[in-house]
């Protein structure tokens, strides 16, 4: 009497536990396939981050384009190792990004994109005073951000 009863919690500790596996599942419900590919939990990305122009003048802006980065995450985007703000990479692994340099020494800058600690890319701007000011190409279009925490105020005039 007492093996039947083992065995039945048996069989039933492990019935909860497939269940249980199935329930884990429940948030990949409706994600395309390859979202939950290997490649996700292998950590196995080499991304990229391009910019249209590796120097310039302060007050520039420079254009990022990132690739090859995990589909559909929040990527972190820092400069020289302090926070700047997000962007969210597309299906295909990619994000494209602005950097404003108004305010910023001349200097040289450490710009990274990063998903997690699995993928990140760098990739190194200079500002130089005597160099020119750097504008997006035409038709490039993407959030902006800045060196420096920048605020523009509004414009009060007194009539």
């Amino acid at each position: 009497m007492h093996q039947l009863k083992q065995e039945t919690a048996i069989r039933f500790v492990l019935t909860l536990a497939i269940l249980l596996a199935g329930v884990a599942l429940i948030p990949f419900l409706g994600q395309p396939s390859k979202v939950i590919g290997w490649e996700l939990f292998a950590g196995i990305y080499s991304p990229t981050l391009d910019v249209n122009a590796t120097s310039g003048a302060p007050g520039s802006t420079f254009a990022f384009s990132g690739s090859d980065y995990p589909p559909d995450s929040l990527a972190a985007i820092y400069v020289n190792g302090n926070p700047v703000g997000t962007v969210l990479t597309d299906s295909s692994g990619a994000a494209s990004f602005l950097l404003n340099t108004i305010g910023a020494a001349p200097n040289q800058y450490n710009v990274t994109l990063e998903v997690d600690i699995n993928a990140s890319a760098t990739q190194n701007i200079e500002l130089a005073a005597d160099s020119v000011v750097v504008t997006p190409p035409p038709g490039f279009s993407a959030e902006t951000f800045f060196i420096n925490h920048v605020r523009f105020l509004p414009v009060i005039q007194k009539n």
